[in-house]
Formats: C-alpha cells, sequence, structure tokens
C-alpha cells in the first residue's frame, strides 16, 4: 500500500513540475513575442522556436500518455470482468426466441 502511495506522490510532483515548465516557458515567449528583429541570428527568435518545439513535444508526450493509459485501463478491465463479457450478448440476455 505505501508504495503505492509513493508511486503516486511521485507522478504528482512530476506532474507539477511538467505544469510549472509549460507556463514558464508560455509566459517568457509571451514577454518577447513582440520584438524587433535586430540581426540575422536573432537570439529572440530563437527562444520563440524552442519554446514551440518544447509545446509541441509536451503535446506529443500528453497524447501518448493518454493512449498507453487507455490501454493499460482497458487490459486491466477485461481482466477483471472477462466471465460477464461472455454472457452479455448471448441469445438468453437478449431474449431471442426459437420458434420452431
Amino acid at each position: 500500500m505505501r508504495f503505492n502511495l509513493e508511486k503516486k506522490i511521485l507522478f504528482l510532483i512530476l506532474a507539477v513540475c511538467i505544469a510549472f515548465s509549460v507556463v514558464f516557458t508560455i509566459n517568457q515567449t509571451a514577454a518577447i513575442l513582440d520584438h524587433h528583429h535586430t540581426d540575422h541570428d536573432c537570439p529572440q527568435c530563437r527562444q520563440i522556436e524552442a519554446a514551440k518545439y518544447f509545446i509541441k513535444t509536451i503535446k506529443l508526450a500528453i497524447i501518448g500518455v493518454f493512449f498507453t493509459a487507455s490501454l493499460v485501463f482497458s487490459g486491466q478491465t477485461q481482466k477483471k470482468y472477462t466471465e460477464s463479457a461472455a454472457y452479455i450478448l448471448s441469445p438468453v440476455t437478449l431474449k431471442v426466441r426459437f420458434n420452431s
């Protein structure tokens, strides 16, 4: 039981860190969004591009975690309810009559 609680706390800390980094990146990028280009190799433009790449990577990671969690959840529910799932669409439960 304690191991499960420690895992939940670890995942909560990780989620808070990711949320903080996303908010920090968005705020820093919004602060320099209206800059004027000074030269060909503009550091603000590089920072904006890095922020776009970071946000895109975080979106892909969240999508991956969502699909992984849905697969794990569906696997766990199928293991738990295998005997009841076989009888859901039986002729008896559908009340099919066989008249001869």
